[in-house]
């Protein structure tokens, strides 16, 4: 294998199968926290179509050969070279132009998969009619919030009681608001959203907190006030004065991100999943240290309010 067959191989690629994350995409390039010194805001860049790093916060850059030897000064040229060798055969690296067209087919089925996510909700939304929103009271409701062991005061402070119609036929659901003026509507037998998609902001003590929490739907939110309020000591929700996010669902990441660029420290308890897992990581690529994935603290349940629903049997 040549030095310029190896100089070809794709960073981007490189970088993800050494579990420097996805990044985060920034106009023409790849932004990550530097793998070559400590950071909190990605300043290292990876243009895709160049093949080519560039690391602004110390003003140096080139291709994947120059990188390894940058994270590796001790190693002679004969182990950068060798150590690149083996990657590419163990871990089957593509080279750029390759990798390029898999990515460019990848991100053609995302954008056809997202179109046809959102036509399929138009239409939803299109035959829904929200005939009232009004206090959490319904009787069958309260039954499905006490068998999630969720706090009905706690779900009254947060969510609402909406009626519906669709498709001709009346219906109810818990109610949870998010910025788009839609909302996640919930019952024992449906979970959907009304209205447009999007995540939900509450900053519980009414201005903007230095630390934040993020979940990834409200029953998650739900049962961490829960256990914060009624369940002393319990080794989940931590104390302190936070603001809250919910995704309401991992599509919503992006909107999610550039939001939390203010705090000091970010705390995810998301899905113990796949999609939770990639979620957790988009934000810790984008915000490095600040971020502490709590997910550990209930690592033998899906979610948090599986945790929950656990502690009371």
């Amino acid at each position: 294998m040549t030095i310029e067959e190896i100089k070809s191989v794709s960073i981007y690629q490189w970088m993800k199968e050494n579990n420097y994350g996805d990044g985060v995409r920034k106009g023409k390039g790849i932004f990550y926290c530097s793998p070559l010194r400590p950071e909190n805001s990605p300043s290292f860049a990876v243009n895709i179509k160049e093949n080519l790093w560039y690391d602004f916060g110390s003003g140096i850059g080139g291709n994947l050969i120059n990188l390894v030897e940058r994270l590796h000064p001790a190693w002679s040229e004969h182990q950068v070279l060798s150590f690149l060798q083996r990657q590419i055969e163990e871990k089957k690296l593509l080279y750029s132009k390759d990798y390029n067209a898999v990515l460019r087919e990848e991100e053609n089925k995302r954008q056809w998969l997202e179109g046809k996510r959102k036509e399929f909700s138009d239409n939803l939304n299109q035959e829904t009619f929200v005939e009232m929103v009004v206090p959490l009271t319904h009787p069958a409701l309260t039954d499905y919030i006490f068998k999630r062991r969720i706090s009905y005061r706690i779900a009254q402070q947060f969510c609402k009681e909406v009626h519906y119609t669709f498709r001709g036929r009346r219906y109810y659901a818990i109610a949870f608001k998010n910025v788009a003026n839609g909302m996640e509507a919930r019952n024992v037998f449906c979970k959907r959203c009304i209205g447009k998609k999007s995540i939900s902001v509450i900053y519980a003590d009414g201005s903007s907190q230095q630390q934040c929490c993020v979940f990834e739907g409200f029953f998650d939110l739900l049962s961490f006030l829960t256990m914060q309020a009624e369940i002393q000591d319990n080794g989940i929700s931590i104390n302190g004065s936070f603001d809250y996010f919910v995704l309401n669902g991992v599509g919503e990441i992006k909107i999610l991100i550039p939001l939390l660029e203010k705090y000091k420290a970010i705390h995810c308890y998301l899905d113990n999943d796949n999609a939770g897992k990639n979620a957790t990581k988009s934000i810790m690529n984008a915000y490095g240290s600040k971020v502490i994935d709590e997910s550990y603290r209930y690592r033998e349940y899906n979610d948090l309010n599986d945790c929950l629903m656990a502690m009371h049997r």
